[in-house]
């Protein structure tokens, strides 16, 4: 008896899915535009005023 004619014997190709699965970049076109809501909008405001980029301790530049 032949241990490896079952092994031989199935010809079930593997497929990857490369066919069936679509791109990183396809897929980011798919998903609706997320509207930014009033409270983000309030906070990056906030964020701006409280840490300018001007600023020497936010920049990391000591003048």
């Amino acid at each position: 008896m032949n241990m490896h004619s079952g092994l031989e014997q199935q010809t079930v190709q593997v497929r990857d899915g490369a066919e069936s699965l679509p791109e990183f970049a396809d897929i980011e076109l798919l998903l609706p535009q997320r509207r930014r809501s009033n409270p983000d909008e309030l906070l990056d405001e906030a964020l701006m005023e409280t840490f300018p980029a001007s600023d020497p301790m936010a920049s990391g530049r000591m003048d």
